[in-house]
């Protein structure tokens, strides 16, 4: 793969300048964000002074308006029981009453005291202050509303600290008495020159905050969380300072957000502060809108420094790097050309040796290694000539070798067609004993015909099978038979062919249909048809079996077994019908076993099982154990209920999933019956 070409000049470039570059940048940015965080400290801290300041301001009118409200309190008291329990004791007329006669009866000034009729719908629907009569004071906002009811329907006199009235904007103190039947709440509203008077002083405070500090516009109080109106000043705030006003209500915490306008850069901020000894507006916020235009004047003078610094130091740096690497690459330039003459096979080439520097010594180096190369380089060649001698010896030998070699792999090829042809002939036997042995097999539409509510699981380990069932209806009754014989394969299958012929003969000739009358007959037919002494043989070739005799009519059971039981499944109570312990077939030098019959009554709803070993040996699941007997029994009870051919279904899958990737390792055979 070839390398991108670079210089030396290039690489300082990268290695020196660059770095350089960046660490002005990084140092630059570093100097204007610390310059950004002082300002804005500064900005934070003047703010949280100037709320501090307000809040004393704020705390200093309640305390002067306290005396005031107090005398006033007492006053609007008396004038309000007055009316709840002199004029108002019964409310029929109270909304078409004169109240400017009432008025002057209680000698209030109609100057600057009101009175204000509320019914339960917040509607101002009686008052000698005509410009608020109809108004409905819920629109106020909850909190106005919710004040409202709760003294609708409490049963004091409430008053409440100085506010803005909604239509002249001025200062007022209003109370608040529910009538005594609670549809109406008597508010009284009075003004005071010298609570104004307070007011007009704080207002001017508060305006004298904002002109001290050059930056701030302006410093609001806002009270009321769902209609904000200013104590100080008649703002009009657009949407978004209102959002944030209702915000730093709604979440009691400041807020804050910049914008540009045509007037400048403004920074508003909203401090939320809590107010005491009211049940009204219990909370307010502080407003106060810096203009940040110098501060964003600042930053562009910092930007502009950085800018002239940087590009004045990269221009020097690139200038000194130039001059300096001049100087260094020169040499190195001619060394280099001399080492693309050498490089092109020109060995005899070397290279100029000029000065007195590590640029010198490494050409006097470079001429040594070439010379050790040249002679280097004609020992090579020679070592190669003698090799490609030896190459070409063994060449010869390799040839003679492989034909060797596809000679011994010709007869190795028509060893193989051999055996394939062998093997093809084997299979195809097996195939056809395969034929031969389901041709002995009861076909599945005389099963249903005798047995219909019944299954029949079966799958042979190989091609053929050493496992095979038997069904035969002889008269009223019908015989069934699992088998189970030594081996399987093709050992297996020849003994099913001798099992079969000796069931046939058990019961079509000798005419025996008792379990263990027919298992008899056929042990002494296989031991004879196999002709086994003790003394030549240690293994004994036979079979194991489960044989059963149905009654359906007089709902009768036999059953008789070599080792294979059968299981009874009643209401869900599973009974194992043991079987002898010995199998069918013997030796012929030894007294022939004699099987026993066992008899049961049966019923419907009953489900009989009879198998041969090879479910409950198959190994498999996380363990790669045996299934065992015990969970084979327990399936079986969990299975019993279901129709027939979805038991076949459940036990095939359960086989599977057992089994898994694992081989199988006995032919699988079991029979099911239900008792209809």
């Amino acid at each position: 793969m070839s390398m991108k070409k670079t210089t030396i000049f290039k690489q300082l470039i990268l290695n020196v300048v660059i770095p350089s570059v960046l660490a002005l940048i990084i140092l630059a940015i570093l100097n204007y964000l610390n310059t950004k965080r002082i300002l804005n400290k500064s900005y934070d801290e003047k703010n949280i002074i100037i709320s501090e300041q307000i809040r004393h301001i704020l705390e200093l009118q309640d305390v002067a308006l306290k005396s005031i409200e107090d005398r006033l309190d007492n006053k609007m008291e008396k004038y309000s029981s007055a009316l709840v329990n002199n004029y108002f004791k019964n409310t029929a007329n109270i909304e078409n009453t004169d109240l400017n006669k009432i008025r002057l009866e209680l000698k209030m000034n109609p100057s600057s005291e009101d009175i204000y009729i509320i019914n339960a719908e917040g509607t101002i629907v009686n008052t000698t202050f005509e410009k608020d009569k109809n108004i409905n004071v819920f629109d106020f906002g909850e909190d106005y509303k919710a004040y409202i009811l709760s003294t609708l329907n409490g049963n004091k006199f409430r008053a409440e600290k100085f506010t803005i009235e909604g239509s002249t904007k001025k200062i007022k103190k209003y109370t608040y008495i529910p009538t005594l039947d609670h549809k109406y709440v008597i508010e009284l509203g009075v003004y005071s020159d010298k609570a104004n008077t307070i007011m007009d002083k704080i207002k001017s405070t508060l305006n004298e905050i904002s002109s001290e500090h050059a930056n701030i516009i302006s410093v609001d109080l806002f009270l009321s969380e769902e209609n904000p109106f200013s104590l100080n000043t008649i703002p009009n705030l657009t949407e978004k300072q209102l959002l944030y006003l209702k915000k730093a209500f709604t979440e009691k915490k400041p807020q804050s957000y910049s914008e540009n306008t045509e007037k400048g850069y403004f920074y508003n901020e909203y401090i939320y502060m809590e107010r005491e000894g009211t049940n009204l507006y219990k909370s307010s916020v502080i407003r106060i809108i810096t203009d940040k235009s110098d501060e964003r004047e600042i930053y562009k003078i910092e930007l502009y420094k950085f800018f002239i610094l940087f590009g004045l130091t990269t221009l020097i740096v690139l200038l000194l790097t130039y001059k300096k690497t001049k100087v260094i690459t020169d040499p190195i330039k001619k060394l280099v050309e001399n080492v693309n003459k050498i490089s092109e096979g020109r060995l005899q080439e070397r290279a100029e040796v000029v000065g007195n520097n590590e640029i010198t010594r490494l050409s006097q180096h470079f001429n040594y290694m070439l010379e050790q190369l040249e002679e280097y380089y004609n020992e090579l060649e020679q070592k190669v000539k003698e090799r490609t001698a030896e190459i070409q010896k063994q060449k010869e030998e390799i040839e003679n070798q492989r034909n060797d070699l596809a000679d011994k792999n010709q007869s190795l090829e028509i060893a193989y067609h051999e055996i394939e042809e062998q093997k093809k002939h084997i299979t195809d036997s097996i195939l056809y004993a395969k034929r031969i042995q389901n041709a002995i097999l009861p076909p599945d539409e005389y099963i249903k015909k005798v047995i219909p509510q019944s299954f029949i699981l079966y799958k042979p380990k190989d091609i053929v099978s050493g496992d095979f069932y038997w069904v035969k209806k002889i008269e009223n009754k019908v015989i069934v038979a699992a088998v189970d014989c030594t081996g399987h394969g093709v050992p297996g299958a020849f003994m099913s062919i001798v099992g079969n012929n000796h069931l046939n003969y058990a019961v079509d000739v000798i005419r025996a249909t008792k379990p263990a009358d027919i298992l008899d007959i056929l042990n002494e037919g296989v031991t004879n048809a196999l002709r086994q002494k003790s003394e030549t043989t240690m293994v004994r070739d036979g079979m194991d079996i489960a044989i059963c005799t149905f009654d359906f009519e007089n709902y009768k059971i036999e059953y008789a077994g070599a080792y294979n039981p059968m299981y009874h499944i009643r209401n869900g109570e599973l009974t194992k019908i043991v079987a002898n312990k010995f199998s069918v077939g013997g030796f012929l030098d030894q007294k022939l076993n004699i099987f026993t019959n066992n008899e049961l009554d049966i019923q419907k709803g009953d489900t009989i099982y009879i198998f041969s070993d090879g479910f409950a040996d198959q190994f498999g699941g996380p363990n790669r154990k045996k299934f065992m007997y015990k969970p084979f029994r327990r399936l079986l009870l969990e299975i019993h209920e279901y129709p027939i051919e979805k038991q076949k279904e459940i036990l095939e899958q359960k086989f599977y999933d057992w089994k898994g990737d694992g081989v199988q390792i006995d032919d699988i055979l079991i029979i099911g019956i239900k008792i209809t």
